[in-house]
C-alpha cells in the first residue's frame, strides 16, 4: 500500500552528526511517495537559506531509487513552537486534508522532530485521529542526543552521512509505535453496548466516525442488522451477503417473514418496548393463524373464503358468500360466534379464531386441545390490550400488561413462537436454536469489531 508521511522538522533534520535526521531516516527506510513538511517561521528560513529539506530528499530519492513530491506546509507566523495548544488542532486540519487528498495510502506520523511540544501533539493525535495513522520514531545514533552544530554546509553534510554508505552498515533506527487508537477503542465499546441493546442505527452511527478502523463488512452486516429490524429483508439480505454472513435461519415463504417479525416482537419484549410490542400483536397473529390453518388444517384462506381489495393489495376480507359456497358448516358456526349472524369482515386474528375453533375441536379436521385453548388465550390477550396501544399515549409496563391480559409478555410471546414451531415444525432441530438468530448476529459482529487488526500501528509496512 503506497504511503505518505507527515512530518514536523526540527534542528537535527535533514542530517546532523553525519547522520539522517528523523525526517530523512523515515524517508529512506519507508519510502514514501509523498512527504508533507510542518515548517514554523525558523524553520522556513532554515528552507529559504538554502533548501536544505528538499534537496537532501530529492538526493536520498537519487540514492535510494524511489520519488517523493515534497509539500511545505508553512506556518510563518509560529514563532514559539514551545507552546503546546497551538498545535493540535492545525495538526489535526492537516492530517484530515492529507487522508481526504490521499484515498487508499498509509499515513506515517514522524514523532521524533521538533520540539517537545511538537512531538507530543502528534502522539496525541496518533491516539485520537479518527483514521489509522501509523506513529514512527526515530532513535538518535549511538543511543544519545543528536543535538549538531550550529553550521550546515549542504555537500559536506551530504558526503559526510554514514547513512549514505551501506558498506558501513548502518542501523535502521526507525520504530513504530504500537499505540492503539484510543478514540477507536472508546466509540467501538459505545458501539458494542448499542449492539447488544439491538439499537443497530446508534451503532452504525457512532462507528461512522471511525469508519477507517472498522471492516467494511462489519458495517454492512449492521446495515443488515438495521434493516432487518425494520423488516426491510430484502435490503438487509443483499447487504449480508456482501459480508459473506448467513442472515437468516428461514430462507422463504410466508415462514421467513412470520418467523423474522416474531423476532422483532421478541426484540421489543426484551427491551421493555410493550407498547410497540403490543401494537405488533394483532399483524403477528393475523398470520400466524393463517399459516395454522394453511398448514396443519389444509385449508387456504385466501383462494377459498376471501376477495383482495383493488385499492390494496395486502387488504383482505372474508365474504361470506365464499363461506356459503365452499364450507356450508362453517358458515353455519361463523353464524353462531358472530351476531345475529356474520357479515363480511377484515381478515385478522379476530374473524381467522372461529375456524380454529370449528377445525380444532373435537370433531373438527384437525382436533387439538392445546392449539385451541392457546389461540383463545393469545386471541383474547389481544383484543385486551390493542385498543390500550391504540389510543394510549403513555408507555405500557410489564405490570399492566399482566393486570390487562392475565399472562405475561414473556409467556404470551413464547406461546406464539410455540405455535410456530408446530406450525412448521420442519425448520426446527435439536442442534440449532433459530430463535436467538439475532444474538448470534451480534456476537458475529462483535467479534469482528474485537478480533479484527485495524490498529494500523501494530503492522510492520517497511
Amino acid at each position: 500500500m503506497p504511503k505518505v508521511l507527515f512530518s514536523t522538522l526540527g534542528m537535527t533534520d535533514p542530517i546532523k552528526n553525519d547522520h539522517d535526521g528523523p525526517f530523512l531516516h523515515i524517508m529512506r527506510h519507508y519510502k514514501p511517495q509523498k512527504a508533507y513538511l510542518f515548517m514554523t517561521k525558523r524553520v522556513c528560513e532554515l528552507a529559504d537559506q538554502d533548501d536544505r529539506y528538499r534537496i537532501h530528499a530529492a538526493a536520498l530519492c537519487r540514492e535510494e531509487g524511489f520519488n517523493c513530491e515534497i509539500i511545505e506546509l508553512r506556518y510563518e507566523e509560529i514563532d514559539n513552537p514551545q507552546q503546546f495548544d497551538i498545535f493540535y488542532f492545525i495538526f489535526e486540519k492537516e492530517l484530515n486534508k492529507i487522508h481526504r487528498d490521499n484515498p487508499g495510502c498509509n499515513i506515517l506520523l514522524n514523532l521524533s522532530s521538533g520540539t517537545p511540544q511538537m512531538k507530543s501533539t502528534c502522539h496525541l493525535l496518533a491516539l485520537t485521529a479518527p483514521f489509522p495513522v501509523i506513529p514512527i520514531q526515530v532513535t538518535t545514533p549511538h543511543e544519545r542526543e543528536n543535538y549538531g552544530t550550529p553550521d550546515y554546509d549542504l555537500e559536506k553534510c551530504w558526503t559526510n552521512n554514514l547513512d549514505n554508505h551501506p558498506d558501513l552498515e548502518p542501523k535502521d533506527r526507525t520504530q513504530q509505535v504500537e499505540a492503539e487508537n484510543l478514540r477507536h477503542l472508546f466509540l467501538r465499546e459505545a458501539a458494542i453496548n448499542n449492539i447488544e441493546a439491538y439499537n443497530y442505527t446508534a451503532a452504525l452511527h457512532i462507528l461512522d466516525a471511525v469508519r477507517d478502523f472498522v471492516p467494511r463488512d462489519v458495517m454492512r452486516l449492521l446495515s443488515a442488522a438495521q434493516k432487518r429490524k425494520n423488516m426491510e429483508l430484502s435490503e438487509a439480505e443483499k447487504d449480508s451477503q456482501m459480508a459473506h454472513y448467513d442472515l437468516y435461519p428461514i430462507k422463504s415463504g410466508d415462514a421467513k417473514e412470520l418467523f423474522e417479525y416474531l423476532l422483532v416482537l421478541d426484540l421489543q419484549q426484551k427491551s421493555g418496548l410493550l407498547m410497540d410490542f403490543v401494537r405488533g400483536i394483532s399483524p403477528a397473529l393475523s398470520r400466524l393463524f393463517e399459516c395454522f390453518l394453511d398448514r396443519k388444517c389444509r385449508r387456504q384462506v385466501k383462494r377459498d373464503f376471501c376477495v383482495q381489495s383493488a385499492a390494496d393489495p395486502r387488504h383482505w376480507r372474508i365474504r361470506r358468500d365464499k363461506l356459503e359456497k365452499n364450507d356450508p358448516l362453517l358458515l353455519a358456526y361463523y353464524d353462531k360466534k358472530f351476531s345475529p349472524s356474520f357479515k363480511d369482515s377484515d381478515l385478522s386474528c379476530a374473524t381467522l379464531l372461529p375456524m380454529i375453533e370449528f377445525d380444532c375441536g373435537a370433531e373438527g379436521r384437525n382436533p387439538n386441545r392445546k392449539v385451541l385453548e392457546r389461540a383463545l388465550t393469545m386471541r383474547s390477550v389481544e383484543e385486551k390490550l390493542r385498543n390500550r396501544a391504540a389510543h394510549s399515549i403513555t408507555a405500557i409496563k410489564e405490570e399492566q400488561f399482566v393486570q390487562a391480559a392475565g399472562i405475561s409478555s414473556v409467556k404470551l410471546l413464547s406461546w406464539m413462537k410455540w405455535m410456530f414451531e408446530y406450525t412448521f415444525s420442519g425448520y426446527f432441530n435439536h442442534s440449532s436454536d433459530v430463535w436467538d438468530s439475532y444474538n448470534q448476529m451480534n456476537a458475529h459482529i462483535i467479534s469482528r469489531l474485537k478480533g479484527a487488526d485495524t490498529n494500523a500501528a501494530a503492522v510492520k509496512m517497511k
